[in-house]
């Protein structure tokens, strides 16, 4: 027998949904299907309950080594346009029924009248943020699609549905673009803007880039969305509720930031930069630089990353830091032909970081600047980051170009210019980076909740008098400030006076049993840097405790009582309060007393 079948609990994260994490052990039967099998559905399986309330602001990176975050087609009924919520504007009509980009008949012919200006199909909108129009499309009698803000001529683009090109657009776009579709005419048109509370879009045919058209006649469209973004992402299609997918609400993250799938697990943070992807935003000021935005593969995979180009010396760019004490400036960028990037504050001469991306190497750095990091997320990409502390508000934050990786504060280049890919920035509250948070507009920043992930009454898998627990798991940051620093995982009887604890106490692993007092504990391993993996394993029964940690014997004690214990929490304290920030690879449980020869190959790693 496998040591790990001995187990009466085994959690490897792969299963799950909305809510609820699954275990492998212990075996039973999954809620039924829809024939009624597997009616004998066993409640005591111990998965995990999984909360991270209405929250769609967290992001994860998949097995293909992508960023990965919610979308949402924020338009209903986006394949039929017959619905009411479609408004057929003077004239305008749709015939359902046609042949479509797939070889079935979901297409539908858009019929305009040449005598009205705006003759067509349009939709109201709501909202303040960045967001992108895409619906496929195919010419008919007629060659031009228009997508129109009602706003104005300024807010407009034009599409040639013959030669699939963009025509025309107004100066307040952020982005257009026309993709071929199969060979058959379709093309896939899309329309980025910042959005203003109670927009109207209007989907007008036309035989030139003409209000009105010169003729009676038709296009063919399907599948139109609209979605938070720089960017058209795969279609999703909506009925009378919207279509969902990516990242949900209440979605346990499997992340593969460090290889295999493990449970992401963080504390409540925001990303206060009210634009993280489009650097040409008003939040956003320029210095001796120019912006392309939409010109690059971005770590998420689609063409969003920006291009960022130094034209003079002083190269930077910068927003406000209304944040307290401390944060952590973060952003994604990636080497064309300048290596050294500066993190800073406009504060004073003290808050500063250097990088080096093309050589992944960390330079100088402040004394107010603190836990600077590079990371790789593939293709070219690092994600580089740094702690501020004693920072006030109204001071800012900057992104510059520096000279050297030994460059002081402000020290922006002064000779050559070049180019730089930029991504994903982010502010928050803390001395480390978490995860990746997207902002496309919110003021005052955008909240990813804090993860519960734990299971009540579950005193049958949990050993009482004698037993062992095994936690693999990764610390996703090195941090000195102890409220950040706290449990990551918790077996109590539900009031605190009962419970095996483990957490990282100011970089040190400490692991403890009380019985209303602490009988067993011990903090004398010291966690290590930052993305550390630890394999602990903790044997215990009345007066005979043993703790490994990583393949060797750390600690034992042989006078302590065990406590009677009925609940388990991943990353929480025992009220579910003050959350770390981890990534779980396993957790198992045994209704016995492991041999120590036993817990040493649990955790060698």
């Amino acid at each position: 027998m496998a040591l790990i079948d001995k187990a009466s609990l085994l959690m490897v994260p792969s299963t799950y949904e909305a809510g609820k994490l699954y275990n492998v052990l212990p075996s039973g039967n999954r809620a039924p299907d829809q024939t009624g099998e597997n009616s004998g559905y066993d409640q005591t399986r111990a998965d995990f309950d999984f909360d991270r309330g209405s929250n769609a602001a967290a992001t994860r990176v998949n097995a293909d080594g992508l960023i990965e975050k919610y979308r949402e087609n924020l338009f209903t009924y986006s394949n039929d346009f017959s619905n009411s919520s479609w408004v057929k504007y003077q004239g305008g009509s749709v015939t359902s029924g046609q042949a479509d980009k797939d070889g079935g008949t979901n297409a539908w012919k858009l019929n305009v009248v040449s005598s009205q200006s705006f003759s067509g199909l349009y939709k109201a909108i709501s909202g303040s943020s960045v967001c992108t129009i895409s619906v496929y499309a195919k010419a008919g009698t007629l060659d031009r699609l228009g997508i129109v803000n009602m706003s104005g001529v300024d807010f407009a683009v034009w599409f040639d549905l013959t030669n699939g090109t963009i025509g025309t657009q107004g100066g307040s776009n952020i982005d257009a673009k026309i993709e071929a579709v199969g060979t058959d005419g379709w093309y896939r048109v899309s329309f980025t803007q910042l959005l203003t509370s109670g927009d109207y879009f209007q989907l007008k045919p036309s035989d030139g880039e003409t209000t009105p058209s010169g003729a009676d006649g038709f296009i063919y469209i399907m599948n139109a969305q609209l979605e938070t973004g720089m960017v058209a992402t795969d279609y999703l299609e909506s009925t009378s509720v919207t279509g969902k997918a990516g990242v949900l609400i209440d979605l346990p993250r499997i992340d593969y930031s460090s290889g295999a799938g493990a449970l992401l697990l963080e504390p409540q943070r925001a990303n206060l930069i009210t634009q993280s992807e489009y650097f040409d935003a008003s939040q956003w000021t320029h210095y001796s630089s120019t912006i392309s935005s939409n010109d690059s593969t971005s770590p998420d995979g689609f063409e969003n990353a920006t291009r960022w180009t130094s034209t003079a010396s002083g190269t930077f760019l910068t927003t406000s830091l209304s944040i307290s004490d401390p944060c952590n400036l973060s952003v994604f960028v990636k080497y064309v032909d300048h290596p050294y990037i500066q993190l800073y504050s406009g504060a004073s001469g003290g808050y500063y970081a250097n990088f080096d991306i093309q050589n992944n190497t960390i330079g100088t750095s402040g004394y107010n600047t603190s836990n600077e990091k590079i990371e790789s997320y593939g293709n070219g990409w690092y994600r580089i980051s740094c702690t501020f502390a004693n920072v006030s508000a109204g001071s800012t934050a900057r992104i510059g170009f520096a000279q050297s990786l030994t460059e002081g504060w402000g020290g922006l280049n002064t000779s050559a210019v070049g180019d730089v890919l930029i991504y994903g920035a982010q502010l928050e509250a803390g001395s480390y980076p978490t995860s990746y948070i997207p902002n496309h507009g919110e003021t005052g920043g955008v909240t990813r909740a804090a993860v519960l992930c734990y299971k009540m009454g579950v005193r049958d898998v949990i050993g009482q008098t004698d037993g062992t627990l095994f936690y693999d798991w990764v610390m996703n940051h090195e941090s000195p400030n102890t409220s950040e620093d706290l449990y990551t995982l918790v077996l109590s009887d539900g009031t605190g006076n009962k419970m095996i604890g483990v957490n990282n106490y100011n970089q040190t692993i400490a692991v403890f049993i009380k019985d209303t007092t602490t009988q067993f504990f011990d903090n004398s391993y010291t966690s290590g840097a930052d993305g550390a993996r630890i394999k602990l394993a903790i044997g215990y029964a009345n007066n005979d405790i043993a703790l490994y940690i990583n393949g060797a014997q750390i600690a034992t004690d042989s006078s302590a009582t065990i406590p009677t214990l009925s609940q388990i929490r991943l990353n929480t304290f025992w009220n579910g309060n003050l959350a770390d920030s981890s990534s779980v690879k396993q957790l198992a449980l045994f209704n016995e007393r492991l041999t120590n020869e036993e817990l040493e190959t649990l955790t060698t790693l």
